[in-house]
């Protein structure tokens, strides 16, 4: 978070969640939209710093030993891990992944969420991976992760992710009406 004001750094913490989620999803569809070189530029530069300081876990998504990968919140200063959750506004990040070209990793990515959403019939807003439990249980409606099913699909053609769908639309008109 900057001050508009003085251009400092007002939060110490980085992730790909509330508060910059829709930073990086703009920058790509922004380029994707008006062809701007430099927007290009700076997602693949942001990109590239994500995957190096914020990813966790086994090196490659679908085979190896370790844990499930993850992208996690950092402190900015020295990329050590600053919290044991992840939100559900990061859920949008496959859909970036998919925009970008890095298929592999947005399977990756979506599946976490989707496990998520399997194990409680809705995506928690703040979800502790360290506790394997939500932190923040409610579910305000968000389409992270249905705008990230959907171009999964688009670019997959793979009918799993109309399953994904259709139980993400049973699920919210079994448990949000």
């Amino acid at each position: 978070m900057l001050d508009v004001l003085t251009g400092e750094w007002m939060g110490k913490v980085s992730g790909l969640g509330a508060g910059v989620d829709s930073y990086y999803e703009i920058l790509l569809k922004s380029f994707v939209m008006f062809g701007e070189p430099q927007d290009a530029e700076m997602f693949h530069v942001s990109y590239e710093a994500i995957k190096q300081h914020m990813r966790r876990g086994r090196a490659e998504c679908n085979s190896g030993s370790g844990l499930h990968p993850l992208y996690v919140n950092v402190e900015m200063g020295t990329g050590n891990t600053a919290t044991n959750w992840i939100d559900s506004l990061q859920a949008a990040f496959p859909g970036v992944q998919v925009l970008h070209g890095d298929l592999e990793e947005a399977i990756c990515h979506h599946a976490l969420y989707y496990s998520i959403w399997k194990k409680y019939g809705c995506l928690p807003e703040r979800y502790n991976w360290k506790l394997d439990a939500p932190d923040v249980k409610f579910y305000p409606l968000r389409p992270e992760l249905v705008e990230s099913t959907y171009l999964l699909y688009r670019a997959t053609k793979n009918p799993f992710y109309l399953h994904v769908g259709r139980d993400i639309l049973i699920a919210l008109n079994n448990h949000t009406r």
